[in-house]
């Protein structure tokens, strides 16, 4: 009787020890170890993961370039033009200048400290800041974040028309259009010398006649140009 209650105890005991003992093995088993030759700097990675870390996955995707031809109204007016004032920014830098206010001119080209040239025409925001920061980086700075922020965009129309007004630009323009948004020429209108002032003070006189037939006489507005009618003589 003693012979068999010992040979119980002792094959529960081998019971309870078969648990620890297997997991013990699987500690030292090779199934899911870094292999020696891999690069020391690759993240170990388990059957089924990516080889990328969580801190080398991009938060952000990188900025795609606007394609002018399909852009929805709310994009275009997005999109930086001639004309526009931009304030630009420059952080995180060792002795950050002060912002700069540039107007775009018309060949797009701003230029900032350390006489880097970026083309801002045709840009949106994020697009122009992340250029910006390319041309500085890793050249002249390790990091460095660019801010740009730009004024609400108008153009104006007066003289001779029925509701002299400032207009907010919200997209394409172009003269004869910005005309008919204040609702036409009155009736002692000289049509044929219509002022487009642009922001930069350079002036153009447009026929009105000539622009109807012609659509390339019918020139582009700009934000903060002024289109002005002048009154037509009378004998």
């Amino acid at each position: 009787m003693k012979a068999l209650a010992m040979k119980l105890l002792n094959a529960v005991a081998l019971a309870g020890w078969l648990p620890l003992a297997l997991f013990l093995t699987g500690c030292g088993s090779p199934q899911y170890a870094a292999d020696d030759t891999v690069n020391p700097t690759q993240p170990f990675t388990f059957p089924g993961q990516s080889g990328v870390a969580p801190s080398q996955v991009p938060l952000t995707s990188p900025p795609v370039a606007v394609n002018p031809d399909y852009m929805t109204p709310q994009m275009s007016s997005g999109v930086l033009r001639v004309g526009d004032l931009v304030r630009v920014s420059l952080l995180d830098i060792p002795q950050p200048p002060q912002p700069i206010e540039i107007r775009i001119p018309e060949d797009g080209k701003i230029t900032l400290p350390w006489n880097i040239t970026v083309d801002a025409r045709g840009k949106i925001v994020s697009q122009l800041q992340e250029e910006i920061r390319k041309a500085y980086v890793p050249k002249y700075f390790v990091r460095l974040t660019v801010n740009i922020k730009t004024e609400e965009r108008f153009y104006f129309v007066g003289g001779e028309v029925r509701a002299p007004a400032r207009q907010p630009y919200v997209g394409e323009m172009t003269v004869l259009r910005a005309i008919d948004t204040v609702g036409g020429f009155t009736d002692f209108a000289q049509r044929k010398k219509i002022e487009l002032r642009r922001a930069n003070g350079e002036l153009h006189v447009i026929n009105w006649e000539k622009a109807r037939k012609n659509t390339k006489l019918d020139l582009v507005v700009y934000p903060n140009d002024q289109i002005t009618v002048p009154r037509r003589v009378l004998f």
